[in-house]
C-alpha cells in the first residue's frame, strides 16, 4: 500500500464526513496511533428523535395463582394419660377443639375406656390444624399383658368407636452387659429392661450375692422374650437364658417348664437353680456390719453382733430367703418392726428395723416373697436391715447359709426335651455373647 501523509487524509476527511470516518479509524489503528478525536459537529444524542413501538403479543404471560390451603393436611399428635386427667384436659393437650367429638367421647360407652382404669395409656389423634378430630387411638396393656386398643374414627359426619385386642408378636432378643459399678447401673447403661434384670438376679441368687460376689468386669449374656406391635416393643416377657462370667467362675441358667408343671430356672446340665436358702435377703445392698464383736454404733461399747447388717435405702423390698411359716410379726424392743420365719430342719431367719411389715404371724411364705421394707425402726442409726440366721434357736453367722444351700443333683438331664432346649440355649448364649461383645467395641 502506498504511504499517504496523515495530514492529507485529515484534510480530506474534513470535506468528506460520513463513511470516511470508518476508514480513518482503521488507518489510525493500522498505523499504531492510539489517540483519536470526535468531531464536535456531530448531532447531540439528547436531541435525537425517540419513537415508541408497540406490538401485540400472541399469548398473555402466565402468572402463578396463589396456593390455597390444603384441606388434606392433618396433624398427628400423641400424649400419655395422667392420673388427674379429665376428657377436656386430655383433648386440650392433644390440640383437639371439637365440640362434636367431645360430646361423642363423653357419652359413648366404649369411648369411656379412654380414662377408665390406671393412667399411662398412649392416646394418639389425627386432627386438622384447627383442632377438628379425624381419628383417635388409645392403647394400653393390662396386668396380664393383654393388649387393648380403642379406635374412634370420623365417618360421614359421624363418629364410630370399636375396641380391638391385637396380639403382639413374640421376639427373642439377645443382650449383654459388663459390670463397672453395680449390676443395675450396668443393666440400665446396656438398655436391659428392669424386669429382665430382676429375673437375672432370681436365676443366680442361689449362686451369687450380687452385692459382694460380683467383680468389676463381670460379663452377662442374656436371651429373653420381647413382644412387639406395629414395630414398637410393648413389654418384655421371660428371661429364657443367661450366662455370667465373673472372674474365673462361670454360671449358666435357662428357663425350663415341663408340660403340666411349674417352670423354673435350671442349669444347662439339668440342675435346679433353686436352693434351700437365698444368699441374701436383699437383691442389692451393702454389708455395713458383719457377725461378731464390734463397737455398738449407738451405745459406743463393744458388743457381740448376732447378725449381718445390710445398708439400703428406706423402702427397699426385703425378701424371705427360704420357704417357711411366719412365727412373729410385730414390734420387739430395739429390733423395731421385726419378723421371724421358721424353715425346715429347725432353722429360722429374722428381719429387724423394718419400715413396714407385709406378713402376719401364722402365714406361710415362699422363698423370695416380699415380707416388708427396709427401715430404721427400733435402735438404728439409719435405714438398714438387721438379718439373723438361727439354727435350733441359736443365732449363727449368716454366712453359714451358704453351707445350707446344698448341692442339687441333675434331675432333668435325661429328658429328651430338656436336652434339645439346652443345646439350643447354648447356641443362643454364644450369639448373645458375641452381640454383647460387639456392642462394647
Amino acid at each position: 500500500m502506498r504511504n499517504v501523509p496523515l495530514h492529507l487524509v485529515l484534510a480530506q476527511v474534513h470535506h468528506r464526513r460520513g463513511p470516511v470516518v470508518t476508514v480513518l479509524g482503521a488507518l489510525m489503528l493500522g498505523t499504531g496511533v492510539m489517540a483519536f478525536g470526535v468531531s464536535t459537529s456531530l448531532p447531540d444524542a439528547a436531541q435525537w428523535t425517540v419513537r415508541q413501538v408497540v406490538e401485540p403479543v400472541e399469548a398473555p404471560l402466565a402468572t402463578a395463582a396463589p396456593t390455597a390451603p390444603s384441606t388434606d393436611f392433618l396433624v398427628h399428635q400423641s400424649e400419655t394419660t395422667r392420673r388427674d386427667d379429665s376428657l377436656q384436659s386430655l383433648l386440650r393437650r392433644l390440640g383437639v377443639e371439637d365440640r362434636d367429638a367431645q360430646y361423642f367421647l363423653a357419652r359413648d360407652a366404649t369411648s369411656r375406656l379412654l380414662l377408665a382404669g390406671p393412667s399411662g395409656k398412649l392416646a394418639s389423634v389425627t386432627r386438622t390444624p384447627e383442632g377438628q378430630l379425624h381419628g383417635l387411638t388409645v392403647r394400653w396393656v393390662d396386668g396380664s399383658q393383654r393388649v387393648s386398643r380403642l379406635v374412634v374414627q370420623a365417618q360421614d359426619g359421624m363418629y364410630r368407636s370399636r375396641l380391638e385386642q391385637p396380639v403382639p408378636r413374640r421376639l427373642v432378643r439377645f443382650g449383654g452387659l459388663t459390670l463397672r459399678s453395680s449390676f443395675y447401673a450396668a443393666a440400665d447403661q446396656a438398655g436391659i429392661p428392669d424386669a429382665i434384670a430382676a429375673q437375672v438376679v432370681e436365676a443366680f441368687s442361689g449362686d451369687i450375692d450380687f452385692q459382694r460376689d460380683l467383680q468389676r468386669g463381670a460379663r452377662f449374656s442374656l436371651v429373653y422374650e420381647a413382644f412387639e406391635l406395629e414395630g414398637e416393643t410393648l413389654f418384655t416377657g421371660r428371661l429364657l437364658g443367661a450366662e455370667v462370667r465373673n472372674g474365673k467362675d462361670s454360671h449358666q441358667a435357662m428357663w425350663f417348664q415341663e408340660p403340666g408343671q411349674a417352670g423354673e430356672f435350671v442349669s444347662l446340665d439339668g440342675t435346679s437353680q433353686r436352693r434351700a436358702f437365698l444368699a441374701s435377703p436383699l437383691a442389692f445392698s451393702r454389708v455395713t456390719s458383719s457377725y461378731g464383736p464390734r463397737i455398738h454404733p449407738v451405745f459406743g461399747v463393744q458388743k457381740d453382733h448376732k447378725g449381718t447388717d445390710y445398708g439400703a435405702p428406706a423402702g427397699t423390698p426385703v425378701r424371705t430367703v427360704a420357704d417357711g411359716v411366719v412365727t412373729f410379726a410385730g414390734q420387739q424392743g430395739g429390733y423395731g418392726n421385726y419378723v421371724v420365719i421358721r424353715h425346715p430342719d429347725n432353722a429360722a431367719t429374722a428381719y429387724a428395723h423394718l419400715q413396714r411389715i407385709a406378713v402376719r404371724a401364722g402365714q406361710r411364705v415362699q422363698q423370695g416373697q416380699n415380707i416388708g421394707t427396709v427401715g430404721s425402726t427400733g435402735t438404728a442409726t439409719g435405714p438398714n436391715l438387721h438379718f439373723e440366721y438361727l439354727v435350733k434357736g441359736r443365732r449363727t453367722n449368716p454366712t453359714r447359709i451358704v453351707e445350707a444351700l446344698g448341692a442339687n443333683t441333675p434331675v432333668l438331664a435325661q429328658l429328651p426335651s430338656f436336652q434339645r432346649e439346652a443345646n439350643a440355649m447354648r447356641e443362643q448364649l454364644v450369639t448373645a455373647a458375641s452381640v454383647a461383645w460387639a456392642s462394647v467395641q
